[in-house]
């Protein structure tokens, strides 16, 4: 699945290098990422976010490459690392093209599983406004925190389905919970997605264990 992919890009997020600060601007100012082309995705993003440009030349240089029999290698996919401004953690954006090289979907990561709370606060803690303004940019403009948290609140988490998988079994057993909702129709033809991937070792109840591996991310098309 494709959140797995990006849960195994976060590992990688604390070798990051990243470019200069970014300047302020407002959604309305941007293209934001979908329905464009994948170049102007990242220009929009490099005036928003801090870009990692070294690793990010090369995941738009290989970004349609194909195999010795004509067929695409890596799906049409670009990886871009980034942070806020002023901020230490990073995110990792999956901007996923069609083969016209127009951004179809775009994924990143939240730093808090919302699920588990509902107050402002947390979700302000979470980066989910600063993720989705910046990636739907003029296609909703009008875009305020409240507005959304309320969306997320009130139609994303009653569709949520929780799943839960017990991978091996034993004292060490591996078991994870994936808790997802599909895309919600949004603002301006968006629909937004949502899933946590809670992983741990030990017994069924991961409330129980100490070590757990949990990420959270957010999917718009």
């Amino acid at each position: 699945m494709r959140w797995l992919r990006l849960c195994c890009l976060l590992l990688g997020l604390a070798a990051c290098t990243l470019s200069a600060p970014a300047v302020a601007v407002q959604p309305a100012d941007g293209p934001g990422c979908l329905g464009v082309t994948a170049e102007e995705c990242v220009r929009w993003l490099r005036t928003t976010m801090t870009l990692d440009e070294n690793f990010l030349a090369n995941a738009m240089a290989g970004r349609h490459q194909v195999d010795v029999n004509g067929r695409p290698v890596g799906g049409g996919l670009v990886t871009v690392y980034a942070k806020l401004p002023g901020e230490l953690d990073a995110f990792v954006i999956l901007l996923h093209l069609r083969p016209d090289d127009t951004v179809q979907s775009v994924e990143s990561n939240l730093l808090v599983n919302l699920l588990a709370y509902r107050t402002e606060q947390i979700y302000d803690q979470s980066r989910l406004y600063d993720i989705v303004w910046r990636l739907l940019g003029r296609r909703c403009p009008g875009i305020t925190k409240i507005d959304l948290y309320r969306f997320f609140e009130n139609s994303v988490k009653p569709r949520v389905i929780h799943q839960q998988e017990d991978l091996s079994g034993g004292l060490n057993g591996l078991h994870r919970a994936v808790s997802h909702a599909a895309g919600v129709p949004y603002c301006g033809g968006v629909a937004l997605a949502y899933t946590n991937l809670l992983q741990w070792r030990g017994g069924q109840d991961p409330k129980a264990v100490a070590k757990r591996t949990q990420f959270s991310s957010i999917e718009l098309r």
